[in-house]
């Protein structure tokens, strides 16, 4: 069909600005509900040590009750009659409800120890990394004894301050040792880490400190001595359960072991060796059992669960109501281009939600997440409630057909629906070739933190940050201009066509990220950007206004109005492989020999493999996603004589609220 011989659309066809900019407004809600949470999960690998399974597992489970809750919201929505439509009660409701569980959520206790500095000037002064190694310094190198109080219903690891530093000339009455003292509370600790940059020069010694008073018994480690090197000279471990310690700092008695089961406390001491000159601390790790991480597994799960039903209720009847807003080809393009474009200033911030998360502003990445997670919450529950206020429901419906049917026959009623649903052809096309291109994106970007921290930047994690901030913000911006081109596209040359010009456009982007991954240039990444932003920017675009004319195709099929199963189906698969994205990133970590605590010491072959999962993966779904297009035969003509059919059959329904 030639562009002049495109339908134009009527003048009662159109949606107001004013109802535009309602739904836009909560399609930028719901684009932050989904973007936040994958942001910000890396958080319980990276800042609380969880293992990466667990994680992918934590994104994974939720889905497995969204298989029945997001087709029952859209059901119960489809079927509700009430004063104030069918679709509004659901959005007020579940706005408020998602906003307050997303940021309760993510307020689990930190994953670091308070650390009080005792000094005679401000004796139990909370105090911040870069505070303590000024304090430390400002004090000549004297002892500085830190009050680690490590709570079981609270923190389990501690780091000390960056780049403290034990001067041996500045030391006083340590014998020529600088030294720096960290008292424990047992038994909860398990083990420690301590990373040293001159660790060949320095030593830790051990001491049962039991509340009220030690009794003197010691264990020394010289770091020459006693250590698990990590390739690079500066990485030593110790398992205080199973490390032989020498006693006192003379003995060589080698088979001493430090029993924790009978300690409450325990004094660590890092000691520079006489003629090391300058010894830098970069952290102390103490670990908790392994109990711990199932406490905050199953505190987080359970918490996921109920945070992702509430977003099932706000955003299923969300959008099942774009569906129904308007009955005009064009105008639906022209309905999800607008409401995409407002959408995506959700995924312009999200990219620098690490960054915020490690900058200076917080004592941690685990205190940044929980203080976002609350700017995150209140942003949902004030803006989601605005299209419940001001939308207006498009159709006026006579009640459902099953009005006063037992419990077990609206589950068959359910059921059946479903069923009906997964045999629509062009619909489960959407669905397939959705599943594909946005999740393969996400599993893609999955890796890109981590190949930026490991591979491009050596481990500075705040350099990564910064990077990949750079590149979601191209990547946002770029598809703010995307999504209008692909609606006025999509106008002239269909909605078929248009997708397989901007997915074809993204493969060539996501070829540019593998030039782009070069530690040399490390911005060259930004080069990609442009180019990947076709991927994201035109799929919802299209696809909202494609499931548009699937639904009045499953109409002249079925005779009934459907928008809030087709919705909610839609959006699980959608959920459902982001959790399979969250869970087979952690797969292929595992697979690629990922290590977190070997830092910037990865293997060649895991930093090859990283990559390769990052770049390859999307080129492959996408690959895949152009296929199964290209089969879809819902072409405009098509649409139209569905309309008209159906509007011989029961009249025609005007757009929500006609105007300009």
């Amino acid at each position: 069909m030639s562009a002049s011989e495109h339908h134009k659309t009527a003048p009662e066809d159109r949606i107001s600005l004013t109802q535009k900019s309602a739904y836009a407004v909560g399609m930028l809600v719901n684009n932050l509900q989904a973007a936040a949470l994958p942001a910000m999960v890396v958080i319980l690998n990276l800042g609380l040590g969880m293992d990466v399974l667990w994680v992918g597992l934590i994104g994974a489970i939720p889905r497995i009750f969204d298989a029945i809750s997001d087709p029952m919201v859209g059901y119960i929505s489809d079927n509700t009659r009430t004063r104030w439509g069918r679709r509004r009660p659901f959005i007020f409701t579940g706005a408020i409800l998602a906003g307050i569980l997303f940021a309760w959520m993510w307020q689990l206790p930190s994953g670091y120890v308070d650390i009080v500095a005792k000094t005679p000037v401000q004796p139990h002064q909370v105090v911040s990394r870069e505070q303590q190694a000024a304090e430390f310094n400002n004090a000549g190198g004297a002892v500085l004894e830190y009050d680690a109080n490590v709570r079981q219903d609270a923190e389990f690891i501690f780091y000390g301050p960056e780049q403290l530093t034990l001067n041996q000339a500045a030391a006083t009455n340590l014998g020529g040792f600088p030294q720096v003292e960290i008292n424990v509370a047992m038994p909860e600790v398990q083990g420690f880490r301590v990373v040293f940059n001159e660790a060949s020069s320095a030593a830790v010694t051990i001491e049962d400190a039991a509340a009220g008073g030690g009794d003197g018994e010691s264990y020394f480690i010289d770091l020459r001595r006693e250590n698990s090197e990590d390739g690079a000279g500066n990485l030593y471990k110790f398992q205080l359960e199973d490390l032989k310690l020498s006693q006192g700092l003379d003995s060589q008695d080698g088979n001493q072991r430090l029993d924790i089961q009978d300690m409450d406390h325990i004094s660590i001491q890092l000691t520079g060796l006489a003629g090391s000159g300058t010894v830098t601390v970069h952290s102390l790790k103490l670990r908790k059992s392994h109990d711990f991480f199932v406490h905050y597994f199953r505190v987080f799960l359970a918490m996921s669960i109920l945070f992702f039903l509430a977003y099932t209720v706000f955003a299923t009847p969300f959008v099942a109501f774009g569906y129904e807003m308007t009955a005009d080809y064009h105008e639906r393009t022209r309905l999800h281009a607008f409401a995409n474009t407002v959408g995506q200033l959700a995924w312009l911030g999200v990219p620098w939600f690490y960054a915020i998360m490690a900058s200076s502003l917080f004592r941690d990445t685990v205190h940044g997440a929980r203080t976002l997670a609350i700017v995150v919450g209140v942003i949902v529950a004030v803006l989601g409630i605005v299209p419940a206020i001001f939308l207006k429901e498009r159709r006026t419906l006579p009640p459902p057909e099953n009005t006063g049917k037992s419990f077990a026959q609206n589950m068959a009623e359910f059921f059946k629906g479903i069923v009906i649903t997964f045999k629509c052809r062009p619909f489960v096309k959407l669905c397939g070739a959705t599943f594909l291109v946005f999740n393969g994106f996400q599993l893609g970007m999955s890796f890109s933190i981590y190949v930026m921290i490991y591979y491009l930047f050596g481990g500075n994690d705040g350099d990564a940050g910064k990077l990949l901030g750079w590149f979601g913000m191209l990547v946002s911006i770029a598809t703010l201009c995307v999504i209008p081109l692909t609606g006025w596209i999509a106008t002239h040359i269909g909605k078929r066509k248009t997708f397989l010009i901007t997915i074809s456009i993204s493969i060539v982007g996501y070829s540019f990220k593998w030039i782009g991954y070069n530690p040399d240039y490390p911005y060259w990444l930004l080069y990609a950007a442009p180019f990947v932003a076709f991927g994201t920017g035109s799929l919802f675009t299209l696809m909202g206004s494609m499931i548009s004319d699937v639904c009045d195709y499953d109409e002249l099929e079925t005779h009934q109005r459907r928008e809030g199963v087709f919705g909610a189906i839609y959006w699980w698969m959608i959920k459902v492989g982001m959790a399979l994205a969250g869970l087979l990133t952690g797969v292929l970590l595992k697979v690629s020999g990922f290590d977190v605590a070997l830092g910037a010491a990865q293997a060649e072959e895991t930093l090859l493999l990283i990559r390769l999962f990052d770049v390859g993966i999307p080129i492959v779904t996408s690959l895949i996603a152009l296929g199964i297009v290209a089969t879809y035969q819902l072409t405009e003509e098509r649409v139209y004589d569905i309309r008209a059919e159906l509007e011989e059959r029961r009249g025609k329904v005007p757009s929500a609220d006609a105007g300009d």
